[in-house]
């Protein structure tokens, strides 16, 4: 049971909780009527759980990163642990949709909404040994009852950012909440240090890296590379720019940059990623209305004309940005450009690096800001800040091919030697695992 000190911070939990739900009750009401009652709502509060589990070690990513970066762990899991039953959990309800597709062996629910009882609720229900949380998922009354009940919990691949720091510093609400956390593996020293200033004890915080860079892997399939270009028009000596992940705007720049370009010798070609597939006709309108030729990805895919270097290819499908960065020879990373909130800003540079691409984004970098700094260090990127300079970068890039490949083989080296935090971090968890058995 809760001690009188955590049971009063839990109460004053479950009224703010209940406060910010009265307040948001109208937008809760009409999600309600538009999309109905979701099962992932229900299941929040502990409704449709299914038969319990006994001694499950319980893992929770957020969203769809998070959970792909559990894949390796239980992998390693169901190898060393066969008869442990393991749990998945995702708060997003994409989250909850990729653990269904990457773990179709093991249960998968939606993580609790942090009322006390609710996630006392859950616990008990499932009765795991140990909880694993990625990153920075600090929900204040989920970890009070793991506390209270007994159950290790260790956080992996942990962050905590300045203004994260900023906020926990003022209230000092969850600080004596995480100093009882037996394990928490960040990514940087930077993290740690805001951590150890928040009284997290220095022994129970290890920086091991960052486990996304464990999922690049330069899985080149060189036929289906080679075919896929020939579909899309280019030769084999054209110079193919990305653009990946844009978000609004960072469309329209890039294509300025690349109308910028003199006529040179070498021919070149674009191709836009929307980082939301629905915006794709609405960056091909832009583009026509500057004058551009444009194709989407589906027109190509239902037998239309490819336009190759002579005009730009905007992809409205999903799922091949992976097959897009292998036969490009240049690549823009989008998220960056504009600034978009204290906490968002760039997205993954290491999925093209590992391919060997020489790597140009924008000064909003935030979510990536290690890596970033990684490739600046090791002139493994540029950082562009708007039409002209990106201009630039591309022009230079395209006058000199062996200039190319040594940034693009320095990209490579960056990621390949940022690799084995999520070894690391499973190291660490089977100290807490032994301890529990």
């Amino acid at each position: 049971m809760l001690g009188l000190a955590k049971l009063l911070v839990a109460i004053l939990l479950d009224l703010g909780y209940l406060l910010a739900a009265l307040v948001a009750l109208p937008w809760i009401i009409c999600r309600l009527v538009l999309y109905g009652v979701q099962r992932g709502f229900l299941q929040r509060f502990g409704a449709g759980l299914d038969e319990g589990l006994r001694g499950s070690i319980w893992l929770h990513g957020s969203s769809a990163g998070e959970i792909s970066l559990l894949k390796p762990l239980v992998q390693f899991l169901e190898r060393d642990f066969p008869d442990t039953p393991l749990l998945i959990s995702a708060y997003s309800s994409t989250g909850h949709a990729a653990a269904s597709k990457l773990f179709p062996k093991h249960r998968v629910v939606f993580f609790p909404y942090d009322f006390s009882a609710v996630v006392f609720r859950f616990l008990r229900h499932f009765n795991p040994i140990l909880v694993v949380i990625m990153e920075s998922e600090f929900w204040p009354n989920f970890l009070l009852a793991s506390q209270s009940l007994g159950i290790p919990v260790a956080v992996l691949n942990g962050k905590m950012s300045p203004k994260s720091y900023r906020l926990h510093d003022w209230t000092r609400f969850i600080s004596p909440i995480l100093q009882n956390v037996p394990l928490i593996a960040v990514q940087t020293k930077d993290h740690k240090k805001r951590l150890q200033r928040l009284g997290v004890p220095e022994h129970r915080v290890h920086v091991t890296g960052n486990m996304k860079y464990d999922l690049a892997q330069p899985q080149l399939n060189l036929k289906r590379t080679k075919n896929l270009r020939e579909k899309l028009g280019y030769e084999s000596n054209d110079v193919v720019i990305i653009g990946g992940s844009l978000h609004k705007g960072e469309d329209d720049v890039l294509i300025e940059a690349y109308k910028r370009l003199p006529d040179r010798t070498v021919s070149s070609s674009l191709i836009i990623v929307p980082r939301y597939p629905a915006e794709a006709t609405r960056f091909q309108q832009r583009a026509q209305a500057g004058g551009c030729r444009v194709i989407l990805k589906t027109e190509v895919d239902g037998g239309g004309r490819s336009l190759g270097p002579k005009g730009i290819l905007i992809v409205d499908t999903v799922g091949e940005l992976s097959d897009l960065y292998a036969l490009a020879d240049i690549a823009f990373i989008g998220g960056s450009l504009f600034y978009r909130g204290g906490n968002k800003g760039g997205h993954n540079l290491m999925e093209p690096a590992i391919l060997g691409l020489p790597i140009l984004f924008g000064p909003y970098n935030i979510s990536f800001k290690e890596t970033v700094d990684a490739l600046l260090d090791a002139n493994a990127g540029l950082m562009v800040c708007d039409a002209i300079e990106l201009s630039n970068a591309l022009g230079s890039l395209l006058d000199n091919s062996e200039n190319r490949r040594k940034m693009g083989a320095r990209a490579y080296e960056v990621i390949m030697n940022h690799q084995g935090a999520t070894e690391r971090n499973y190291t660490l968890l089977l100290s807490l695992l032994k301890m529990e058995t």
